[in-house]
């Protein structure tokens, strides 16, 4: 089972070049662990237990920004997620869900500090993982406020559009109506057969 997990770990795109010894403190150190679709990893306002190494499967984020749970972000089989070295995570800013069953390696929030000591190969690629996930989600916060920003925009326009085409209208139904009467008046004069 443990030369099984470290084969694994050695071909795992993110932690797969750390050296054998580096990967077996982290399987005497974590354990392994599974989730069925649509279990919950992380939950928010909860604090991140470990570090999650994920063997298979896939894990998402889901953040409500007001209009309901959104995913944020996406974890496959190759990628690492939870508390990382350095990183000053507590609680996530959503719930991790499985997409689909998953297996993770969890190593404790309690062992990442031994481990930047031990293992100083994998401490520096998972730096390296948190930094890109700070311009993830970075980006993605970003991308949110344009959209926000677009949807009140576009909220604003209709407002002034609807506001001229509802007067518009109106204003063509009045005349309608104005040229019915107009219309019932002629033909009534003309039946009175008036003289000059």
């Amino acid at each position: 089972m443990a030369q099984d997990l470290i084969d694994r770990l050695a071909e795992h795109r993110t932690l797969g070049a750390a050296p054998r010894t580096e990967l077996q403190w982290l399987i005497a150190s974590g354990s392994m662990r599974q989730l069925k679709t649509c279990e919950v990893l992380s939950r928010k306002d909860h604090p991140v237990e470990a570090l999650y190494v994920v063997l298979s499967g896939r894990l998402a984020l889901f953040v409500d920004r007001g209009s309901g749970p959104n995913k944020a972000v996406e974890w496959h089989a190759g990628d690492v997620s939870g508390v990382l070295p350095y990183s000053r995570l507590v609680t996530p800013p959503g719930n991790v869900l499985a997409l689909e069953p998953t297996e993770l390696f969890a190593v404790p929030r309690g062992r990442l500090e031994e481990m930047t000591r031990e293992c100083c190969e994998v401490t520096s690629i998972l730096v390296h993982a948190m930094l890109d996930r700070a311009r993830l989600f970075t980006s993605s916060d970003l991308q949110n406020e344009k959209m926000i920003s677009l949807g009140k925009l576009s909220a604003g326009l209709t407002h002034e559009l609807n506001n001229p085409v509802s007067a518009m209208e109106r204003g063509v139904a009045m005349l309608e109506d104005r040229l019915e009467d107009t219309e019932q008046a002629a033909r009534c004069l003309a039946l009175a057969a008036l003289s000059e």
